[in-house]
Parts: C-alpha cells; structure tokens; sequence
C-alpha cells in the first residue's frame, strides 16, 4: 500500500509538507484535462448539427388532444411535468464562478487532510496509521448526521464499527514473513508516536468532513460539479496560495528545513509516487464518493486490507495469523453492510 511506500520515503526525506504539496499541485492538471474535454464535447455536437425534428415532421404527427382519451392526457401531462422536474435539476448545477469558489474553499481542508497524514507516517507505525485513519468511516458517519447529508441507522452503526474493528485485528495480528525475508523494522521514535497518532486521528477527522462536504455541494451523482475542474482548482490554490505555510511549520518544530530530495532517483520516486497516489487515486476516490455515498467511500479505502492481504498470501508468499484474517474478513464484511439496499433496510426495519 502507498502508505508502506511514503513511510520509507520519508526514512530518507523527512518532509511531510513538501510531499503533500507537490501531490496536491499535482491535481492542477486536471484543469486543462476538463478544457479540453469541453471543447471536444462543443466540437462534436457542432458536427452532429441540430437535433431537433424540422417542423413539417411535427405537423404531420400533431394528435387532436380531444380525440384522446382523458387518461392519455392526464399521462402526457405527468410526463411534461417530469421533464420539467428533470431540467430544474439540470439547471442546479454549479456556475463556474461558484465552481471555483467552492474549490478553494475545500483546498485547505483536503491539504491538511494529506499534510497530517504524510505527517503521522513520518512519526508512527504504519498499523497505528492504517487503524486511526480507519476511524475516518465514524467521523463521516457523524458529520453526515450534522450537515444533514444522511441519517444515522442501526445498518451503517454496524458497518462502520465492524470495519474498524477488523481494523483493529489486522493492525495487531500476526505476520509471519518467509525464512529468506526479514520482517521490516521501524525507527520510529517513541516520543514521536504520541504526536503521529494524534495528527492521524485529526486527519482522519478532517477526512471525514471533506467527503460529506463533496457529496452535499455535488448533488446525489455528482451532477452539479465537473470533478475534474473541482480538483483543478484544488490544486491550483495549493500551488499558488499554500506553499507559506512551510515558513510557519518550520518556525514551530513540526517541518524540518527544507531541503531538495539528495537523489535524482528519490526525486523520480516522489513525483511517481504523487502522481498514482494523488493525481489518479484521489480522483477517483472523489467519483465514489459522489456516485455512492462517503460513508461507503470511507469504508471502500479500508479494503486495501483484504486485497493486499490476498496479494501478500499470492505473491510473496506471507501467512498471516487467524485474528488477521478475520479481522480482513471483518472489514470486507463491513463493506458490504454499508451496501445494503434501502429496500432490505425497510424489510429489516432497522432504522433508528
């Protein structure tokens, strides 16, 4: 997982706020992806030509509304009343302005989300970091029962407390590594850790936050927003308004004096790195969220657990101990219930 890559990241390169800001940056691309996509989109309608029917073809296919039945008007009419309801709906989508607007209101919160954690990674263990930033799933839980984004039931309480606790299992269980492979050691200060699991927990808080703030201000499938342009503008005030607060982080302890990466190899690997991690990773992390709801989001990063538990027993040939196992099984179960369509949730009447 990309989390066990930047922890050895930054064993060479301890600047958490440096990594964080050029992956963000890196979402500016995303901008003349979206300009380009609309230009294409304006230069294939104009070759296609109108679309509408010429009106002689409407002439010969005018009805006389009184020689049909009422129950056939009264039909046509819900019907026209629908596509009105529908292109309301249609005309509910952000401006541009306000597009922009809204990107630079959540660049900050989705920076600090990325800055504490690459800053805890650099201060704890990746279990403590995989376990916190699973409690994400609550805070999301929470925040959506604030903001009004969805209600709190007995079927997502269980999902998320499920999820964490396989969490929980697979952080602490055992691993056993092959005879021909040692097991990775962490030089973690111990008082460090404190400091690390701490920024994780606000991390995972914030994470929250932001995904039920997505999903609120993107409609119920992203229909309001371009996603790509939302996360180019993201991007572009990290670049451009952000890049102080390394001054500020310095002064206070918490960033180390910058320096560039010693090696062009460790240089390639950051901006590799950010790009999969980042650029690709998040985006369509925002799709999900968008296109689902962020609590099943939340829980969804969570099965890199599973996966890469299966990948581990495939590949590298890793055992892992029965907690572990159940406690991955316990997370892809959590999952699942999270899933749940509303018409068995009815049937189980386990609303609260």
């Amino acid at each position: 997982m990309y989390v066990c890559f930047w922890q050895g990241v930054f064993e060479d390169y301890k600047h958490p706020f440096v990594v964080s800001y050029i992956g963000t940056s890196l979402l500016t691309l995303y901008l003349p992806l979206a300009f380009f996509k609309d230009f294409l989109l304006k230069l294939l309608r104009g070759l296609q030509g109108p679309q509408n029917p010429s009106v002689q073809q409407d002439d010969k296919h005018r009805i006389n509304l009184k020689t049909l039945p009422d129950h056939v008007i009264e039909l046509g009419t819900k019907e026209e009343s629908n596509d009105i309801m529908e292109s309301q709906k249609n005309d509910g989508m952000l401006s541009a302005m306000q597009v922009v607007a809204f990107g630079f209101c959540m660049a900050p919160i989705w920076f600090a989300t990325e800055h504490l954690t690459n800053a805890a990674l650099a201060r704890t263990s990746v279990a403590n970091t995989t376990l916190l930033s699973s409690t994400s799933g609550l805070f999301t839980l929470i925040f959506s029962a604030i903001l009004g984004q969805d209600s709190i039931n007995a079927v997502n309480v269980v999902s998320v407390v499920i999820s964490i606790t396989g969490v929980a299992m697979t952080a602490f269980g055992d691993t056993w590594w092959p005879l021909n492979e040692s097991k990775p050691i962490t030089n973690n200060n111990e008082n460090h850790v404190t400091v690390g699991n701490l920024l994780e927990m606000l991390s995972a808080m914030i994470y929250g936050l932001f995904s039920v703030l997505l999903k609120k201000f993107s409609g119920e499938q992203g229909e309001k927003v371009d996603m790509q342009k939302l996360f180019g503008y993201i991007g572009v005030f990290t670049f451009v308004a952000l890049w102080w607060l390394a001054w500020p982080l310095t002064a206070i302890g918490i960033e180390p004096k910058f320096t560039f990466p010693r090696s062009t190899n460790l240089q390639e690997i950051i901006i590799i790195n950010s790009f999969i991690g980042n650029f690709l990773s998040d985006y369509f992390w925002a799709l999900g969220v968008v296109w689902t709801s962020p609590l099943v989001a939340s829980l969804g990063v969570s099965l890199t657990i599973p996966i890469a538990v299966l990948e581990d027993m495939i590949i590298h040939g890793r055992q892992y101990s029965v907690i572990y196992m159940i406690g991955a099984a316990q997370v892809f179960m959590g999952f699942l219930i999270a899933n749940m369509p509303n018409w068995i949730l009815e049937k189980l009447k386990l609303r609260v």
